[in-house]
């Protein structure tokens, strides 16, 4: 490498620069060779940007630079990179040239090479476009609205997340520098005042807010509104705020106090937008009753009342006030000041939502599928910038020198773009996000519920889309057999009558039906809609060979899998089970029932009642089986643990706690029994002879514990997750995360998830040995180190996601 070129070619050379100097070192190096004039100039711009998406993630593992710039530049160009993006649109890939991706496989060559280095490799592309520019702002919900600073340099943002939603942005650097809470419902209007101090807000919960931008700090709130507050506007002078509601009002109010100083009624349905004309005389108000109107200020009297083919959802003063722009059916419509008639022909040939004045000759607009910059005298379009519909009502706003625009969308991702720039190609998985990951850890084959589609996903990353059944139950749990050849959903209609539920049995390697179970005839309530089902808890035993599910209030029905016969009913409150499983043997069904605090165990070769007992089972049920032993522990309200020894029936009872046990936990061999306790203790017992062994300390709820030959892990509600020594009971680590505990002690990989990127770590192993960028809410590691997951950060996509584990193949 000389003082002025990096070699591309030579991945080392890059990660040297950032091991010596910093990331910072390598960006500027790649700023000089993105502005040179050398052949690979624009692969150094592409490089550059991947970094910048993940310079965060970057700083704090810079061992992970290799796997954050492949899995981004090897999916830039590839050949294999159009099948997952929508149909029809084109990238990179298009060019028969693939510099980036040739890269990328040469730099993988050269790290494999070194056999020694762990990484996560994504099996499909990831967000984050790394030509043109566009940003991302990401937030934890649905964003609804958004609003540029008077300067242009910060962007505040509404959301539908729960009090943490009114978010300020600096437009620079994409970061969060602000984020104000209040709100008890989802914000649904946003403005700035005219110097930039101030911020308010509108929201379902029938209140506007007034913000320190500064600080954060909330000035004033205006509650106790006739219906959701849709709309806020400031004057001119920032001396009052106008609050438009769906109560059919318009309120005003002093920004300096918070009180009220007038209110405007004559709409006769909701009022969706307001706006100040420049002089500070005039308001403007826009209504689902087909009409704007416009308000003497000084008197509270209506000045006119303007009719239009549709709602007005947006009005807009332009900035010399000579023109109130509203939008309607076909365009927008333009009416002028001195008259407050409109003017004949529309502006633009399309029902637009969000108007914006850019300088007083310009108008920026929303509509379905595209953002417009039009001509506000002649109507001509400047500029567009097409955008995919996600079938939510989505707002824009412009930026003031009216190059810019922030959308909003139902999936927590505020996009900025140049209104006349391409868009960047769309992925599919962002078009269609992940609701459930079904399987079971360390599985050969899981299951993706999206949206749209539902796709079965082998270890192998090998993905196959499900044929749709207008049968299958939405949103209901699916399960995979252990040796990941069936797959099992619930079926709300068979077209009989009466009605049937059941579960159809799926061949995972073909994709079709094999057969469906059902309750017997004679089960089903005729005149008792009621003693169906609406979930359907159901388990594979761990041999693969039965099925058993609740279809019908109070029983449990097991099935032999090859051939479908019903083998037993098993009988219990008549009430919705909550959980139905196997006992690691295969020996029992379980099953528990929430409202009666019930926990059953049957004999699956008899299908007699082994236990029934009392349980506690909110939040969870607290109940373990021992996994080389015949012995089952159950937690009750009292505070006391069932141990029941099988098959022999024998009970005994310790006593843990004066407080309800909610989480245990049993040794492989049954002999070591842990509580967690709603007093926030965890305790650890000897089964055999009911002797303390330990307490645990805790600093929050400890709810859920697992037990190992050497070690006991419990998982809090302060999300984190804490790993003891079983002899001494001595703390070893405290995790910054969750996990599940028996996957920390029996599984090959297991992860932590919280508020910072997912770490994967290795059984047992306190360190992670490796890292990825988004912060998850849920994974599923399969066989071999293929990880199924759905983002936070990225909200609901679905990754599929490779470990590779260099510690593996050596033990290979």
């Amino acid at each position: 490498m000389t003082d002025s070129t990096l070699n591309l070619a030579d991945f080392s050379t890059l990660e040297q620069l950032v091991k010596d100097q910093g990331l910072d070192a390598l960006q500027a190096a790649l700023d000089t060779q993105g502005a040179g004039l050398q052949e690979d100039a624009r692969t150094a711009r592409i490089i550059q940007r991947a970094l910048t998406l993940d310079a965060e993630f970057l700083r704090a593992h810079p061992e992970s630079l290799f796997q954050c710039l492949y899995n981004r530049l090897r999916w830039f160009d590839a050949p294999d990179a159009a099948e997952h993006f929508v149909p029809g649109e084109t990238g990179p890939w298009s060019n028969p040239q693939a510099p980036v991706w040739r890269l990328a496989n040469q730099w993988r060559a050269q790290w494999e090479a070194r056999g020694d280095v762990a990484w996560v490799e994504s099996l499909r592309p990831i967000p984050g476009p790394l030509e043109g520019n566009d940003q991302s702002f990401p937030h934890g919900a649905q964003v609804l609205c958004a609003a540029y600073s008077p300067s242009g340099a910060l962007l505040a943002t509404g959301t539908w997340e729960d009090g943490r939603n009114v978010h300020v942005w600096d437009v620079a650097t994409g970061k969060c520098i602000q984020t104000m809470e209040g709100h008890e419902g989802e914000v649904r209007g946003i403005a700035w005042s005219p110097d930039g101090t101030r911020l308010a807000s509108s929201s379902r919960d029938h209140d506007a807010c007034i913000w320190d931008v500064e600080t954060g700090a909330l000035l004033h709130a205006m509650t106790g509104q006739e219906g959701q507050v849709t709309s806020v506007a400031f004057s001119p002078d920032g001396q009052w705020l106008a609050a438009a509601n769906l109560g059919w009002r318009v309120r005003l109010f002093n920004v300096a106090t918070g009180q009220e100083v007038r209110t405007l009624a004559g709409h006769e349905q909701s009022v969706l937008s307001v706006d100040f004309h420049p002089s500070g005389r005039w308001l403007a108000s826009g209504a689902s009753d087909d009409t704007a109107r416009v308000w003497d200020l000084q008197t509270g009297a209506q000045v006119a009342r303007i009719p239009t083919p549709t709602s007005v959802s947006s009005v807009a003063f332009s900035p010399n006030g000579e023109w109130l722009a509203l939008n309607g059916l076909d365009g927008i419509i333009r009416v002028e000041t001195r008259t407050w008639k409109p003017v004949p022909g529309g502006c633009g040939h399309a029902p637009y939502s969000d108007i914006a004045w850019i300088g007083d000759s310009k108008l920026g607009a929303l509509t379905f599928n595209r953002t417009e910059v039009l001509d506000a005298r002649s109507g001509e379009v400047l500029a567009t910038r097409p955008y995919l519909s996600d079938g939510f009502q989505r707002s824009a706003a412009f930026h003031p020198d009216g190059k810019r625009f922030a959308l909003t969308a139902a999936d927590g991702r505020l996009l900025v773009g140049d209104v006349d720039g391409a868009p960047a190609p769309t992925l599919l998985a962002e078009q269609d996000r992940v609701q459930h990951l079904w399987g079971h850890s360390e599985g050969v084959r899981g299951i993706a519920r999206q949206k749209q589609s539902i796709w079965s996903i082998d270890a192998e990353g090998r993905a196959d889309s499900l044929p749709p059944d207008y049968r299958e139950a939405p949103m209901q749990p699916w399960r995979v057999s252990r040796d990941g050849t069936l797959l099992a959903c619930p079926l709300m209609y068979l077209g009989e009558r009466p009605f049937r539920p059941a579960i159809q049995l799926i061949d995972a390697r073909s994709q079709q039906p094999v057969r469906a179970l059902s309750a017997p005839a004679k089960d089903i309530p005729a005149q008792d809609p009621g003693g169906i089902t609406t979930t359907v808890p159901m388990a594979f035993s761990p041999d693969g060979q039965l099925l058993a599910a609740s279809l019908l209030k109070g029983a449990v029905h097991v099935w032999r899998v090859v051939d479908g016969v019903l083998l037993h009913t098993l009988r219990g409150p008549r009430e919705p089970a909550t959980l139905v499983d196997f006992t690691p043997d295969g020996a029992y069904v379980v099953s528990s029932y929430e409202s009666s605090s019930r926990l059953m165990l049957h004999d699956v070769r008899s299908g007699a009642v082994a236990i029934d007992t009392q349980a506690v089972v909110d939040p969870s049920l607290a109940y373990a089986a021992a996994k080389q032993a015949p012995r089952v522990a159950v937690g009750l309200e009292s505070g006391d643990v069932l141990l029941f020894d099988l098959p022999t029936g024998g009970q005994r009872t310790l006593h843990v706690s004066k407080s309800p046990v909610i989480g245990l936990g049993l040794s492989p061999d049954g002999d070591i029994v842990a509580a967690c306790c709603q007093d926030a203790r965890g305790r650890v017992f000897d089964a055999r002879t009911g002797s303390l062994l330990h307490d645990l300390p805790h600093t929050s709820l400890a709810f859920a514990v697992a037990v190992g030959d050497d070690l006991i892990v419990t998982q809090a509600n302060d999300m984190r997750s804490r790993i003891f020594d079983l002899q001494t009971g001595a703390p070893h680590i405290t995790l910054n995360g969750c996990t599940a505990p028996a996957e920390v002690l029996e599984r090959r990989y297991w992860e932590t998830l919280g508020d910072l990127p997912v770490a994967f770590h290795r059984r047992k192993e306190r360190t992670p040995f490796v890292h990825f960028p988004d912060t998850m809410e849920e994974t599923l590691i399969l066989r071999d180190g293929l990880v199924l997951a759905r983002g936070r950060t990225e909200r609901d996509l679905l990754y599929v996601l490779k470990l590779h584990d260099p510690s593996a193949r050596s033990a290979g």
